[in-house]
């Protein structure tokens, strides 16, 4: 196989370097322990570019090797700063309340319905319920924020 060869600026190297970091994280989170032949070379190829960019000096002083994992990553106060790290909290945000509202409009559908009707409901019938309540809990959310969200817990557990 032949190898590619890319030319970047020092500037782009850090840019790729911190794709890198971000991918690692969501790799990192999202499929842990993964035995995916998909997810295990995304992850060479990552670590491959992080130690590449260690190579350059200005890189090299935002980076240190992570024990924990055994490569090269960037260090905390850089992480903290990074455009990744806003990115990958802005993901995170808005895949929390998008799966929080997809599974409180399931969970309103059996409730209001009981099991047994909302077993019974066609595929497309039933996305087209819950596709309305999660509308209805988007607009609550917009309209009231988390005031009138409420969980109730069983009192042997609160």
């Amino acid at each position: 196989m032949s190898k590619a060869d890319l030319d970047l600026s020092e500037a782009d190297m850090l840019n790729l370097a911190e794709m890198s970091a971000m991918v690692l994280s969501m790799l990192g989170q999202a499929m842990p322990d993964s035995d995916d032949p998909k997810a295990q070379a995304w992850q060479r190829l990552c670590i491959s570019i992080l130690k590449s960019a260690r190579k350059l000096p200005s890189i090299a002083r935002h980076m240190e090797l992570n024990p924990d994992c055994g490569y090269w990553f960037f260090k905390r106060p850089y992480v903290d700063e990074a455009f990744y790290s806003d990115v990958l909290e802005e993901f995170r945000d808005a895949t929390f309340w998008s799966e929080l509202v997809s599974r409180l409009a399931e969970q309103s559908l059996v409730e209001n319905l009981g099991d047994e009707a909302t077993s019974l409901l066609s595929d497309e019938e039933r996305a087209a319920r819950i596709s309305s309540l999660e509308k209805a809990l988007y607009q609550e959310v917009y309209t009231h924020g988390m005031e009138r969200l409420v969980f109730m817990l069983p009192p042997e557990e609160s």
